[in-house]
């Protein structure tokens, strides 16, 4: 990867030593830039995203959840061009430079979140990097005389795209209720591991594609020879890193309506484990918004008190799902019955 994709490859740790802060001490929240969360959470200025390039063609797109960039892409792939497509995530150098610049001397604790280990390298680079980082800020502290010791916490969310968002936007909730760190820890691990990310590809032999590419077999060539025949539509569970079929129905309409009532149902349940549900879509939001069982959907989370989260996906998701795709996620008990 060349410096200009990223910004990041070529300077040294010294260049990217921030002069020390008089602000107070914080804890940050990473997510790499598949993660699909509200531009609300993003806004908050303790939260930071790894970019991730994406190469089709002779074309670059950055993946930060940068909505331009999110635009421009879907203009230029509707068509699925990115079937081959190649993420160039930043590897372990780059990503310690990302930390000592962005959290050297402003932040106590760190936690970063990446998608899962088993579909992507993100969260080895993540663990590497940090470790590398530790050292050199450790030295950046001690020369600006702080001796408040600095924790970083990579975490597996074990989920993709809307999946991977449930967990830090939990995660933001706990900070701000002000949970102890050994809460905290327990917690998230908790939801981590019972979150559920529902997938609804729109194109089959697309999205079984790209799925080979992430070692994903979870859609066969048979379903992919008869599915695109007859407008079957798939609905994959994402579970503790690993994704199967669980239902499948004839043409977008009949599937979106299905997922959106069986989320509704588990809302109206009462059971969630975080009060946040996401969806993400690989399209224009207008035909999300149209469908009627989303508005079933929301009108249930309201009742309930829960957020729904409807959301453009990320450039990542967008490319690895194909266009027309879609995500819903929450975190709750075991199922007991499929979409």
């Amino acid at each position: 990867m060349t410096a200009i994709e990223t910004g990041l490859a070529a300077a040294p740790a010294a260049a990217l030593a921030p002069a020390p802060s008089t602000h107070r001490a914080r804890t940050g929240i990473v997510i790499d830039a598949s993660v699909d969360v509200s531009a609300e959470f993003l806004a908050d200025p303790d939260v930071a995203v790894i970019p991730i390039p994406i190469r089709i063609g002779a074309s670059t797109y950055i993946d930060q959840h940068d909505p331009e960039a999110s635009a421009r892409y879907m203009r230029e792939n509707g068509n699925g061009e990115g079937v081959a497509g190649q993420s160039i995530p930043l590897d372990a150098a780059q990503m310690k430079n990302f930390f000592i610049e962005r959290f050297a001397l402003d932040y106590d604790s760190v936690y970063c979140l990446t998608i899962t280990s088993t579909r992507s390298p993100i969260h080895e680079a993540c663990s590497e990097g940090s470790a590398l980082a530790l050292h050199h800020i450790r030295g950046l502290r001690q020369a600006a005389e702080m001796r408040r010791p600095f924790q970083f916490r990579v975490i597996d969310t074990r989920n993709m795209f809307a999946g991977s968002g449930i967990a830090a936007m939990a995660l933001r909730d706990m900070l701000q209720a002000g949970m102890s760190p050994k809460d905290v820890r327990a917690e998230l691990l908790r939801i981590v591991d019972t979150t559920y990310t529902y997938y609804i590809p729109d194109d089959l032999g697309y999205a079984r594609t790209r799925s080979r590419v992430r070692g994903d077999r979870s859609i066969h060539l048979t379903s992919v020879l008869l599915g695109s025949a007859l407008d079957i539509k798939p609905i994959i569970r994402g579970y503790q890193g690993d994704t199967h079929p669980v239902s499948k129905y004839r043409g977008r309409a009949q599937a979106w309506g299905k997922l959106f009532r069986y989320a509704a149902r588990r809302v109206a349940e009462g059971q969630l484990h975080t009060p946040h549900v996401i969806v993400s879509y690989a399209g224009a939001m207008g035909e999300l918004h149209a469908t009627p069982e989303l508005g079933e959907l929301r009108q249930a989370c309201e009742r309930a008190g829960v957020s729904l989260h409807v959301l453009q996906m990320s450039i990542t998701g967008m490319m690895n799902i194909g266009p027309g795709g879609l995500t819903l996620a929450y975190s709750g008990p075991v199922p007991n019955e499929a979409p």
